[in-house]
């Protein structure tokens, strides 16, 4: 053993011991700063070897912590790091937020923390930078509220605008008693009229001399969407509706709670637990360690008791217990312990003790045989199962442990071994995790007013689209840095470029548009979203010009949609009568329900994660979130939580996490994709209000494909079919159709059907009649060929007179008949196209692209746990 190399790795020892016993000796306020898990907002960033622990030992990250004693000098900090007085080195991030990070003060610091904030940022008395647009909003988006302190006095507003009373928020006046709440605090739908039965009507408002004009369609009810029969409206303001059956069950399923409140006293049935909070549970949920009263009243006051048995009637374990003659059973550890514990002494037997069974032919075990004072038992090595008492047999972990492998995962006898999809690699702390090579990740979600961004590396969040009025479902296309989302009081689908977010250009507008879910095809561009109020899938070509139904028979309430451009398949989920998650082609060819109840009941949230070709969701009637194969199939429940999972609304995958909005929590979460541990809130220490839909913004989320359509001679709108060949779209837009005869040229349908003339064929008109005799008509054919004979030499002797010896053009006018020819085509190759002007086929030259396969794998470890016996 080479000795120099212990001499390091005592003095870590040495000084990791005595940081310990300095970190006892601190008080709590000192240790909260040496943690981080007293900082504002309670996070965690990273855990040090030095301090107290605050989380999963698998997040330390030395070079991060202050005064980590990891180092014998000070080192460099990086770019996005502060170097302390002390030589710490801190993330930027933790500058000015309050907390004593560098243990000398100096992040702080009066002079570090005067302005060091963008222009576009606004300075919150802890040092924290937030934008400017949230200053004097209505809304705390610094931790102390100082963003909502010394706001200025209330200015004279335009006659043309709107101002909300408490949060000061200023909307235009138009918003003013329209059915839907703008302002925060609801103050304008407040004192409002009576709206008359015409439609668009003039509503007057209380307190104001002002009135406005709104379109309605029902006294009291505005331009909210209709609930359908057998449905439940959260409230008169309020745009969601579940189903009349879950009222008064006990558990909340509006946002505000309205569907259990003014419930009558009704009694549980007799096989059922009534909780406290008047919620019936099944008898035989009560104190089962398991909480399924949302108020978690079924698992309080419960006393654990062991129901007495008999030696008469009780048989015994015969893995654990010996059975003694009189019926008997006392543990084996009791045998052959010179103690009579069977009365006749039969458990301390020759034949029961002093026999080593191992010693012949290994007592039949497959792999490893353990002798014991009473008898004997097999065991096998690690990465094989026990199959009934003496063969082992190989356990695949890729099938029956989930998340073995990040991402691909090859078993083997005895163990198995873990492989990353392109643009991924191994971690190199755990091989069996794989990590993104490039790109920064960032969560996007809409957040009603405005679309925000938070880095997913120090948890920064910003806003990047201002101005919305209620920001609902979003997408985007990476490749050109492009975001799309619906704003459902605009009744408009917008998109812009991020490098100039605030230039809004419109792709949907119309008085019936309002989407829950939006999905954007990346390699063919397209646009789906859930048209909610008419109830169907639309597909809409990327300039915005064409559209289509993708589905609309037996749609009840569509919420969530994703696409899987590679696969050509779309994917939604449908809370409405009948609960289900959808798949069909993505022109809704091949539709059928993949996931139904009692595996749904209230789907909301949807995603692919493209790297293990699994779907996630989220219920928000089951307080789940699940996954499940692409065809359905293999459906696992990964996290369960009345608690945590209280209204889950969208979810989002990238690596080995999940993350989720919820609309009863205000926050956004992130757990462990596998096993659904390690939940964190990841917005911890930001004011969100309603977060929607979330997006993980990163390159490998759009994983790049073949565009089958690249070549195609679709007229209108082109796709991937199913089984992957370029597929042509007739748009609603004109109702077109396709030809007769061809499946690429969408026309009127008047003009579908073109006539087709055939040439009769010319029979002469043959009579016979009595004529004259034999030499008469010899006569005549006489004259006539001497006559034609000389009309012959006149026409000779004319053509050459005018030397016109070369004939340059011959036409036959056929009127059915013509022929054509192009004038590009000068070799003769290629296939024909169908000229739909005149029905003429014309040569065309075709091009093919070229395939590539991308697939490479040069990093394939195999991971083979060790034998230890």
């Amino acid at each position: 053993m080479k000795h120099y190399r212990i001499l390091p790795i005592m003095r870590i020892l040495i000084l990791l011991v005595t940081i310990d016993a300095f970190s006892e000796a601190l008080g709590d306020e000192e240790k909260k700063m040496l943690t981080r898990c007293g900082a504002v907002g309670n996070r965690c960033r990273y855990i040090c070897a030095a301090a107290t622990k605050c989380g999963a030992a698998s997040s330390k990250k030395p070079n991060n912590c202050p005064g980590s004693s990891h180092r014998a000098g000070v080192r460099d900090c990086r770019e996005t790091e502060f170097k302390c007085g002390n030589g710490n080195c801190i993330p930027k991030s933790w500058i000015c937020d309050g907390a004593n990070d560098c243990r000398d003060n100096t992040d702080e610091a009066v002079g570090q923390c005067t302005n060091h904030c963008s222009e576009m940022e606004f300075q919150c008395k802890s040092g924290r930078c937030v934008s400017k647009h949230w200053r004097c909003d209505g809304q705390a988006d610094c931790d102390d509220q100082s963003d909502e302190a010394d706001c200025p006095a209330e200015e004279t507003v335009p006659p043309h605008m709107y101002q909300c009373t408490q949060s000061k928020i200023t909307i235009p006046l138009r918003w003013r008693c329209d059915g839907e709440v703008d302002c925060t605090d609801g103050t304008d739908e407040e004192g409002c009229d009576e709206l008359t039965t015409k439609s668009p009507t003039t509503i007057s408002v209380s307190n104001t001399t002002s009135r406005t004009t709104a379109a309605t369609s029902a006294p009291g009810i505005w331009n909210l969407n209709p609930c359908r029969d057998g449905e439940f409206r959260c409230g008169p303001l309020s745009g969601y509706c579940i189903r009349e059956a879950w009222k008064c069950d006990g558990d909340p399923d509006c946002p505000n709670g309205l569907d259990e409140q003014d419930c009558p006293e009704e009694e549980c049935a007799e096989t059922h637990f009534k909780c406290a909070n008047k919620q019936c549970v099944y008898g035989h949920q009560r104190c089962n360690s398991v909480a399924d009263c949302w108020d978690g009243s079924d698992e309080k006051n419960c006393s654990y008791t062991p129901i007495p048995s008999t030696n008469a009637t009780k048989s015994c374990n015969t893995s654990t217990e010996f059975k003694c003659s009189d019926n008997k059973c006392i543990p084996k550890s009791s045998l052959c312990n010179g103690r009579n514990d069977c009365t006749n002494w039969e458990d301390e037997s020759e034949t029961q003790c002093g026999v080593n069974e191992c010693e012949t032919h290994n007592g039949g075990c497959s792999h490893i045989c353990i002798d014991s004072r009473e008898s004997y038992q097999c065991e096998c090595r690690k990465g094989y199962r026990l199959l009934g008492k003496y063969t082992c047999e190989d356990v695949d972990e890729c099938t029956e442990i989930p998340g073995t492998c990040s991402q691909k995962c090859t078993n083997t006898n005895g163990g198995f071994h873990c492989s990353c999809e392109p643009g991924y690699k191994r971690d190199y702390n755990n091989y069996t995790r794989c990590k993104a090579t490039t790109g920064e990740p960032k969560l996007f979600f809409s957040h009603k007013y405005d679309i925000r961004s938070l880095r997913l590396n120090d948890l920064e969040m910003t806003s990047i689209v201002n101005g919305a009025r209620s920001a609902t479902a979003l997408d985007y296309l990476y490749s050109e840095n492009i975001i799309l989302w619906a704003d459902n009081k605009e009744h408009t689908i917008y998109r812009t470029n991020l490098s100039s977010p605030d230039t809004h250009e419109v792709v949907v507008s119309h008085e019936s548009v309002s989407a829950d879910g939006i999905a954007v095809d990346w390699v063919h561009r397209h646009l789906y979203y859930t048209d909610i109020t008419n109830y169907k899938i639309r597909m809409v070509s990327w300039d915005g010009h064409w559209s289509k139904v993708v589905a609309s028979d037996d749609v009840g309430h569509p919420r969530a949609i994703v696409v899987n451009p590679m696969e050509g398949a779309l994917y939604w989920t449908d809370w409405g009568a009948e609960a289900k998650i959808e798949r069909s082609g993505l022109e809704g060819s091949e539709r059928r329900a993949i996931i139904r109840p009692p595996n749904v009941q209230w789907p909301n949230g949807l995603t692919i994660d493209y790297s293990t070709k699994r779907l996630f969701w989220v219920d928000g009637r089951l307080n789940s979130i699940s996954s499940a194969k692409l065809d359905g199939s293999n459906i696992e429940v990964i996290l369960y939580s009345q608690q945590v999972l209280r209204l889950p609304y969208s979810i989002s995958v990238f690596e080995d996490r999940i993350y989720w909005t919820d609309w009863s929590k205000f926050a956004l979460f992130s757990a462990d994709k596998f096993t659904g541990v390690d939940i964190k809130n990841i917005t911890a220490g930001h004011m969100l209000e309603s977060p929607k839909v979330v997006h993980v913004y990163h390159p490998y989320r759009q994983p790049p494909g073949d565009n089958v359509c690249a070549f195609s001679t679709c007229s209108h709108m082109c796709t991937r079919s199913l089984i992957g060949t370029a597929l042509c779209v007739c748009p609603i837009e004109g109702n077109l159709v396709f030809l007769e005869g061809s499946r690429t040229t969408c026309v009127s349908p008047d003009t579908s059907h073109l006539p087709h003339p055939h040439p009769q064929p010319v029979i002469p008109s043959i009579t016979v009649v009595a004529g004259p005799s034999t030499a008469t008509v010899s006569l005549i054919i006489g004259v006539v060929v001497a006559a034609l004979v000389c009309a012959a030499l006149v026409v000779i002797f004319v053509v050459i007179k005018l030397r016109r010896t070369t004939i340059q053009r011959v036409r036959f006018h056929n009127p059915v008949y013509r022929k054509t020819v192009a004038d590009d085509d000068q070799d003769g190759s290629g296939g024909f196209a169908i000229n739909a002007d005149d029905m003429l086929y014309h040569h065309s030259t075709l091009q093919y692209p070229s395939i590539e396969n991308p697939m490479s794998e040069d990093d394939d470890v195999p991971l083979a746990p060790k034998d230890k016996k």
